[in-house]
Order: structure tokens, then sequence, then C-alpha cells
């Protein structure tokens, strides 16, 4: 006999939506030996959400899952803290994924921010390849493939 869900106990959920405002934060620190041989500023990526009046960011590392509460600034604001630390910043919203079966493919940081924005390519395996997805969805190249870009909007302190 099955655990039921009506048999859980009851815990509020934030979903994220298509729409969503969302941040991908490529950086180039590492501390794994083989992402070294990553793309300089592309060997590790996060996203960074709105779920309702709070952004979210949701890290997935090698040996687990790191989620935060980032406050309530705009997403200017945000993007430029994260710019002026040193790290590269697309500044998106989620798309509406299809409800299939995710690729086979191994759960890397690159799969997390996919999965958030919902991006189902296959070919999109390293941050780089991320990075350059969402360039090419933002010149109308993936109108297929949820979500749309905006220009990096810096406000300055």
């Amino acid at each position: 006999m099955g655990l039921a869900f009506a048999d859980m106990p009851t815990a509020e959920f934030a979903l994220i939506r298509p729409g969503s405002e969302a941040l991908v934060v490529f950086r180039d620190q590492t501390e794994i030996a083989w992402l070294r041989r990553l793309k300089r500023g592309f060997r590790h990526c996060a996203v960074v959400v709105r779920l309702g009046t709070e952004w979210v960011m949701i890290d997935s590392l090698s040996h687990s899952i790191c989620v935060g509460k980032l406050g309530t600034e705009p997403m200017s604001r945000l993007a430029w803290r994260y710019r002026k630390a040193g790290h590269i910043v697309i500044e998106t919203t989620v798309g509406e994924g299809k409800a299939r079966v995710a690729p086979p493919l191994p759960f890397t940081c690159v799969e997390a921010v996919k999965r958030v924005l919902g991006i189902q390519s296959w070919f999109v395996l390293t941050p780089y390849q991320l990075y350059r997805h969402l360039r090419a969805r933002a010149r109308g190249r993936h109108p297929e493939i949820g979500g749309e870009i905006r220009p990096a909007a810096v406000e300055a302190v």
C-alpha cells in the first residue's frame, strides 16, 4: 500500500510560473579540477527566480542543491550586483516547458537551470552552450523554447 499525498503533512508550495522573471548567473569559479577545462567565465551557472515578491536562488552543485532567499529588490538592481561581483548575467523569464520526459542527461548545474526555465534542449550541455542558447533565443532563433530575454538594465547605486 503506497503513501497517498493526502497523508502527507500540509505544506505551502511556491510555483515557478511561466513568465516569472529570472536571472541566469554564470561564474568562472570552480573547485572541481576537470571543470577548469570549460570556457573561462562559464564554468558554473545558477538561476535566480522571482517567486511572488521575493527572489530565490537555485544553485545545483556537484554534491547538493542550494536554495536561498535573496530579498525583494528590483531585477535590475540584483543583476547589477552580480555583474559588479564579476559574474555574467542574463535577464530572462521562465518559459512554459512541455509536460514530457526530460532528456536523459546528467543532472548538472546547466540541467537544473534548464528545468527551472522550461528549456528542453538535448544540445545544451555546458554553461557556455546555455549562454549561447539564451542569447540566440533573445534574437528569436528559438522562439518555441519558452521565455524571452529582455536586454539587461543596469541601475546605479
